[in-house]
């Protein structure tokens, strides 16, 4: 927790986090306390979430330490389900308020940037979405920015909505051999415009 760059040994942040999750690792047991704030943070989503995802799972499965690990990577709260006994899904509780005296051009009305009062209490179970942008709201960051900023998380959530539609589509046409099962998810995808695209744009020309 707190890591900063190591000006003097030229270690970055992340250096400086993995050598200390690495003593940790060697030093943790059974009977220790261990307290992980943000682990993975400093590089890629992917390798962050890879190398988050297995610290953690190595405290579950081979020292049994009790272990604090915070994090935004959702991934890692599939390990509730592989652990249910060990495992424990959190988070900081808070109210949200919706305002519909805002006017329609109102970006924030648009953008359901809604009016959100952080609790700062402990709740079981994971947070049902992030409230990064209203974060940034009440740090002042400025209107125009806030504004392309709610765009852009739209246009990345409609992305990743639509992988894991595909990603759905693509393993139930898998696992199944019913010749009418595949020509309804064939009517079904030639519906979806969106899955249309993808497939189009990767079907060879005859």
């Amino acid at each position: 927790m707190g890591a900063t760059d190591n000006v003097f040994k030229g270690r970055s942040t992340f250096m400086e986090e993995l050598t200390d999750t690495a003593a940790i690792i060697q030093k943790a047991t059974s009977h220790s306390l261990v307290i992980l704030d943000e682990l993975g943070r400093g590089t890629s989503t992917h390798d962050g979430i890879a190398i988050a995802y297995a610290t953690l799972e190595h405290f579950i499965r081979n020292v049994g330490s009790l272990t604090l690990f915070v994090t935004h990577y959702p991934p890692l709260c599939e390990l509730e389900r592989t652990y249910p006994a060990q495992v424990g899904n959190y988070h900081m509780s808070f109210l949200v308020n919706e305002d519909y005296s805002k006017p329609e051009d109102d970006f924030e009305e648009q953008d359901h940037l809604d009016f959100v009062t952080f609790l700062y209490q402990i709740t079981k179970e994971v947070a049902a979405r992030s409230y990064g942008l209203n974060v940034a709201k009440l740090a002042d960051v400025p209107k125009e920015i806030l504004k392309k900023a709610a765009h852009k998380s739209k246009e990345l959530e409609r992305s990743a909505n639509m992988k894991r539609k595909m990603l759905m589509y693509f393993a139930k046409l898998w696992n199944t051999d019913d010749i009418g099962e595949l020509r309804r998810w064939k009517s079904v995808s030639e519906i979806d415009n969106d899955f249309s695209q993808f497939k189009n744009s990767r079907e060879p020309a005859n």
